[in-house]
């Protein structure tokens, strides 16, 4: 067998000639005596593979004994030496590190091999070449990465109406899975992600906050610093290919610095009284403009109503006018006398007038106007 060849003064593959008569594995032989090199006798490595494979028999049925000394230097030696490769490749591919390996379930495997990209595994039990043909990283793609930006001077930025405005906010991001190469990108297009969304984030804001009026700052501009902050960031960190999707960026604070920051709430507190005084002139409006418009709508209904009634009763007149003209025009002398009843009768109805018949003998001194009204009272 070649690894018991230590016959003549090369010795074995490690070098067992020159070792002080050590076998491969640094052990003396046990046995004395022997012909040849000394005195020195090849290891007993011939009989442990008998010894393996009589065992293996057993286990699965075969028949004993180790066969005669022929099977010592032949066949016994091949199976043996193969066993020993199955054993070291088995106990090779199972060393941790080696064979498979695992992936967590906020993990992605990045397989390498000979130090370059390979493919990327998602959660589970995988298997690749032993080191060092491959290795794999493991790198979280499902955790959430929150970034605080600001405080002291790093917080403080100039507006676009050259005023100074102090910011804190943070950034939220993640691996990005939205397209294949997102973590391959994430692992060696961008060397620490964490400083490079820091300071993307930090330009985009300055620029942000330098295209803006501080009052739109720390007013009702707030969200929309944020909105336009996000899309600058993230589109920077696709132009990197740096494999990063923003979530989310917050701002905290947006205020005036310490040092004028009770000039500019003086001036907050001016806004607010000038915002509500407008407020209440609105409403006062709101309530008197519809009174007016209501006394307006009835003062027009009314002249309406009045106009019309007027027009109606000018055509009632006139429609009676011509109705007598008809009628005197048919019968004129009947007519006339019809008149001059009827006229005649409205105005003796508001005089006191006693009609006497000559035939009565009515004595003339009687007073018959006082009768008329003592009659009039008593009738009332």
């Amino acid at each position: 067998m070649p690894w018991n060849d230590n016959t003549g003064g090369g010795g074995g593959p490690r070098g067992s000639g020159g070792n002080n008569g050590q076998n491969p594995w640094g052990q003396r032989p046990s046995g004395g005596g022997g012909g040849g090199n000394g005195g020195q006798e090849p290891p007993d490595l011939d009989e442990v593979v008998r010894q393996m494979q009589g065992q293996l028999r057993g286990m699965f049925g075969g028949g004993g004994g180790s066969g005669s000394g022929g099977a010592k230097g032949g066949k016994g030696g091949g199976i043996g030496f193969s066993l020993i490769i199955i054993v070291m490749i088995a106990i090779w591919i199972g060393t941790p590190g080696s064979g498979w390996y695992q992936v967590g379930p906020n993990e992605n495997g990045v397989v390498l091999r000979f130090g370059e990209y390979s493919r990327t595994s998602g959660p589970g039990v995988h298997f690749k070449f032993p080191t060092p043909f491959e290795q794999v990283l493991l790198p979280e793609v499902t955790t959430t990465n929150t970034i605080t930006i600001g405080g002291g001077s790093a917080g403080q930025m100039l507006t676009r109406d050259e005023n100074i405005v102090d910011i804190d906010f943070a950034v939220q991001w993640r691996v990005d899975l939205s397209y294949p190469d997102g973590v391959r990108d994430y692992l060696f297009n961008v060397r620490d992600p964490n400083k490079t969304v820091h300071d993307v984030a930090e330009s985009a804001m300055r620029e942000v906050i330098g295209t803006s009026d501080l009052q739109f700052i720390i007013g009702q501009g707030r969200g929309e610093i944020s909105q336009r902050t996000e899309e600058l960031v993230q589109t920077t960190l696709n132009e990197y290919n740096a494999g990063i999707r923003v979530l989310q960026i917050n701002l905290q604070t947006a205020q005036a610095p310490a040092s004028v920051i009770d000039a500019f709430r003086d001036v907050d507190v001016a806004e607010q009284d000038a915002e509500r005084a407008r407020l209440e002139a609105t409403a006062r409006a709101n309530q008197v403009i519809p009174a007016a418009r209501g006394d307006a709508a009835i003062m027009t209904q009314a002249a309406e109503a009045y106009r019309e009634s007027v027009i109606a009763r000018a055509d009632g007149e006139a429609d009676r006018f011509v109705a007598v003209y008809n009628e005197y025009a048919l019968a004129p002398e009947v007519t006339r006398r019809r008149m001059y009843l009827e006229t005649m009768e409205q105005i003796l109805q508001r005089s006191e007038l006693t009609v006497l018949d000559g035939d009565a003998g009515a004595v003339p001194y009687l007073p018959l106007n006082e009768l008329g009204r003592n009659r009039a009272q008593g009738g009332n």
